[in-house]
């Protein structure tokens, strides 16, 4: 009866861990499912669909005339026809951002200088209104046209590389860097440009080193060129007639002419 009795209790135990777990991970993710912001309002035009809580009206008004004023130019640069609209969510501050991306655990991981995200074809942001380490109004502004390329990247190719796609992002967003951005750091090896860890490319200077690789690409071998091999129509090969090794080369070497003449 005591054996019985102690399965009957290990069993209970073990049932009561697994529910609290369950319940656990249910609240952890639940922000996720629900992205957009409490009680927001919308704003919305023929490409975007923006969410904003109240009280950042003028905030959600310069994030809108931005992609307004500049959504047509990137859908064109892109050659992509938006058949559906962009669904753009404002977020007054980085702890409501961070916790739609990933769960409450994101508050405990994401970077201070965390200001935006794309998930599947969205664009998350923080207001340009929001307190944050680093950034200015101006430059939030400027992240969210990042993000909305990463939205029409996403649409194109989910597949394209993590370097590639920030690369057209920091691109066709002007966040051209500064030089001691480029020349007082390493080159980033071709395995390291490989990675998908977000935390693992700031901290190479992804941002800035990938804006560079396109527009090396870009005065090399065009833009036409370029959009090929984002929409995945061919290999390096048979788009740029080198190898990824050989056009890695080729850019290491004119980094460092460039770096000559600094």
């Amino acid at each position: 009866m005591k054996k019985k009795s102690k399965k009957k209790s290990k069993k209970k135990k073990f049932i009561i861990i697994a529910i609290i777990l369950v319940v656990t991970i249910i609240i952890q993710t639940l922000p996720v499912l629900f992205p957009k912001p409490l009680g927001s309002e919308s704003i919305v035009d023929e490409n975007v669909i923006l969410y904003y809580q109240k009280g950042d009206e003028k905030g959600a008004n310069e994030v809108f005339d931005l992609l307004k004023e500049e959504s047509d130019s990137i859908l064109s640069k892109m050659k992509f026809e938006n058949n559906e609209v962009t669904e753009v969510y404002l977020y007054k501050t980085q702890w409501q951002l961070a916790i739609r991306e990933a769960g409450f655990v994101t508050l405990i991981i994401a970077p201070p200088w965390h200001i935006g995200d794309s998930h599947n074809g969205n664009v998350m942001m923080v207001s340009p209104y929001a307190p944050v380490e680093v950034h200015t109004h101006d430059s939030i502004l400027t992240a969210t046209l990042h993000e909305f390329v990463h939205s029409i990247n996403f649409q194109i190719n989910p597949e394209l590389s993590y370097f590639w796609d920030n690369g057209i992002a920091t691109y066709l967003s002007d966040q051209e860097p500064e030089d001691d951005d480029l020349y007082s750091r390493d080159v980033p090896t071709l395995d390291e440009m490989h990675t998908d860890n977000g935390l693992e490319f700031a901290e190479m200077g992804g941002y800035a080193f990938s804006y560079n690789y396109i527009e090396y690409l870009d005065d090399t071998y065009g833009w036409d060129s370029i959009l090929e091999y984002v929409s995945g129509n061919g290999s390096y090969e048979e788009i740029f007639n080198k190898s990824e090794e050989e056009i890695y080369n080729d850019w290491c070497d004119n980094l460092e002419e460039s770096s000559s003449m600094e």
